[in-house]
């Protein structure tokens, strides 16, 4: 292996590392609402997810062979991208469960980074990771988008404002 090849796998993890807890990030500010349904959705079971995520990536597989055909691979292409970018932002509350459950005193934003970077990092995990983890994330997260759309319409908790300490008194 030339040193060309290893600097684009450590090019591509560097690109998952910082770009997938980005992507999450930018779901959380985004669409506050979206995001506090998958949140609710992921803690309710991620098993059900992955067994109803199973469902778009047959469907869309059966879709992108049917168009391969017909269209040539350009389409295929951009559904399974855009099909693959969708999984992985429902995925954004199984990263805020795992921050959640990790920093229970930190802030929510901090949750989801952190619970975002400790789910990545092991899906760089060679073979079982790249294999393995990655491809469950993505189909965990297509369960948990069709279960939040399913679900009851979930509202972001309250911003709340510190509020300074009062003062001493003195007498």
């Amino acid at each position: 292996m030339l040193m060309s090849d290893v600097m684009i796998w450590v090019a591509i993890a560097s690109g998952f590392v910082v770009g997938m807890p980005a992507l999450w990030m930018l779901s959380r500010g985004l669409w506050p609402e979206g995001f506090a349904r998958r949140l609710a959705v992921s803690q309710t079971g991620v098993g059900k997810s992955l067994l109803i995520g199973f469902l778009p990536v047959i469907v869309a597989s059966l879709f992108i062979a049917v168009i391969g055909k017909r269209l040539g691979p350009v389409p295929g292409i951009l559904v399974s991208g855009t099909l693959i970018v969708w999984g992985f932002m429902g995925s954004a509350g199984l990263a805020s469960l795992i921050g959640e459950r990790l920093w229970p005193k930190g802030e929510a934003w901090q949750q989801t980074r952190n619970g975002g970077l400790v789910l990545i990092c092991c899906a760089l995990v060679p073979v079982i990771g790249w294999f393995v983890i990655l491809p469950l994330i993505g189909v965990i997260g297509m369960g948990v988008n069709v279960r939040s759309w399913f679900g009851s319409k979930a509202t972001p908790a309250p911003v709340i404002e510190a509020q300074p300490p009062p003062m001493p008194v003195n007498s």
